[in-house]
Formats: structure tokens, sequence, C-alpha cells
């Protein structure tokens, strides 16, 4: 039973990381910032993938760091070499994006039904009697291993060293009025 609920899962994963794949099929309409955000949707459902498949976390949450640290160099140097435009989406696009989502969904409902059914006739009594008791199922059992019992003094002491220093880097570039940048403009050097 576990484990048609588990393929179930996993096949929705699957076809979310489909839908993610051919999201940016036409590159026209989309900028550089977009794409590091369909690319951290992506790191964050593979991540999601390696967690239910690996006995440990610890791989999908480093493979997430590593990435969004990646992230952070790339968004900076966007940043810094573009100009600051605003990007917006045309209807003609938000129309085209929306049609690929809804033949997503009806191929998934339809490919889902028949893995079902094909499921049902494979099944004996007792697991369709496992079956009508699915109200009963814990879905905090996966996610026993997210926070360890005997380090979570470490886990507090790391969420507010980060914090602070997520508050220290806004106090300085408000102070200053710029990114963190050098712009010449405000950056003079006088001799």
């Amino acid at each position: 039973m576990e484990n048609f609920i588990f393929m179930k899962i996993f096949l929705a994963v699957d076809f979310m990381l489909i839908f993610i794949m051919i999201l940016p099929s036409n590159l026209y309409y989309f900028h550089p910032l977009t794409l590091g955000l369909i690319l951290v949707f992506y790191v964050m459902v593979i991540a999601f993938k390696m967690n239910f498949m690996l006995n440990s976390y610890w791989y999908s949450y480093i493979l997430f760091l590593v990435m969004i640290g990646g992230l952070l160099i790339l968004f900076l140097y966007f940043t810094s070499l573009t100009n600051n435009e605003l990007f917006f989406f045309q209807i003609k696009f938000n129309l085209y994006q929306s049609l690929k989502f809804m033949f997503i969904l009806i191929l998934f409902y339809f490919f889902l039904k028949f893995y079902w059914m094909n499921y049902i006739y494979q099944m004996n009594y007792y697991e369709l009697v496992v079956l009508s008791d699915l109200k009963n199922f814990d879905l905090m059992i996966l996610f026993k291993n997210l926070m360890m019992d005997y380090f979570l003094s470490l886990n507090i002491y790391m969420i507010i060293y980060l914090f602070f220093m997520m508050v220290s880097v806004v106090v300085i570039c408000g102070k200053v009025g710029s990114p963190l940048r050098q712009l010449k403009d405000v950056y003079e050097w006088s001799f």
C-alpha cells in the first residue's frame, strides 16, 4: 500500500519536472532572473524527490544549498551587468503557458487513472482494506529526519546567526541607499 502512495507521489513529481523543463520553451519572453527562478523550482522538486528516494536527507539538503549559492552568484552577475529593467509577461505568453499547463494536467490525469486501474486489478482483498484505511496515514513520518534532536541548540544558533547576517546586509545597503555593487556616481574617489 505504501508503495502505491509513494509511486503516486513520484509520478506527480515526475510530471512537475516535465512541466518545469518545458516551461522555458520560448526563451524570447524570459528574463534571466525568471530562468533563475525556474531553476530554483526545479532544484526544489529534485531535492524533494531525493529526500524520498534516499535514506538520508543530507544529500538533497546539500544539493539545494549548493544550487542556491550558485544562483546567488549568478544573480549578482546579472544585477551588475544589466540595467534595472522591469520585466513583465504578455497576454499571449500567459495564454500559451496556461495551455501547456492544462495539457500536462490532462496527461497526468489520464496516466494516473490508467495506473490506478492497473493497480486495483492486481490487488488482493487485504490491500483493498488497507486502502480504505488511508485516512490514518501519518504524513509527519515523511519529515522525521528534518531536524536532529541532539543538535537542536546548534540549529537554533545557526538560524539566529543567519538572521543576524541578513539584517546586517539590509542595514548596510539601506544606509548607503545603493546595492552592494559599486556605482561610479555614488563612490567617486577624490584625491
